[in-house]
């Protein structure tokens, strides 16, 4: 798989300074933007890991609460993605013991369309190789693929250097592409 595959998505632009701090104010208009700019990517980062929508969404409810309340503590250091995210990745810790979960990166209203261009053998490989995978690469393909985060911000999350993390994402995707192509053959 080429390199330049796993570097077209763009990050996500950062919340500007100033809509967090009316946030913290609490001003609706500025809740409402942040709400806009992660509710879709939160959802799909919980679906990823739990496989259905009432816990999905349930699970995107508690962060936004978790959010509303720890605004107040939040320090600016240009990385709200990566806090936002920490903040989700907390809830699901919390309640992952009473989840059923269901290990796919495939979103349910995309599933037809794949089947159209996939078939059902490479898609089942696919979701075998992707079990097979240990948390933490999961993790790192859920949060770069699913939560949208940029290498940076994914980096900040996790504690490590953005090139660390460009490097592991590709030494998976290029491990996947591998097992996938001998496996076709």
């Amino acid at each position: 798989m080429p390199e330049t595959e796993i570097n077209t998505m763009d990050a996500q632009p950062e919340i500007d300074v100033s809509v967090i701090a009316a946030a913290v104010r609490g001003e609706q208009a500025a809740l409402a933007v942040i709400y806009d700019a992660y509710a879709r990517r939160l959802y799909r980062y919980f679906y990823s890991r739990v496989g259905n929508v009432a816990d999905a969404e349930d699970l995107c409810g508690q962060t936004f609460l978790g959010l509303l309340e720890a605004l107040p503590r939040y320090r600016h250091r240009g990385r709200f993605t990566a806090w936002v995210f920490q903040i989700a990745h907390h809830h699901y810790r919390r309640h992952r013991a009473t989840l059923t979960v269901d290990e796919t990166l495939i979103d349910p209203r995309a599933g037809r369309l794949l089947e159209n261009v996939i078939d059902d053998q490479a898609l089942d490989k696919l979701r075998r190789l992707f079990t097979a995978l240990d948390e933490d690469e999961r993790e790192l393909l859920r949060l770069r693929f699913v939560g949208e985060l940029s290498f940076v911000e994914i980096g900040a999350l996790l504690g490590r250097k953005e090139d660390a993390v460009r490097k592991s994402v590709q030494r998976i995707l290029s491990r996947l592409y591998g097992q996938m192509e001998v496996r076709n053959v």
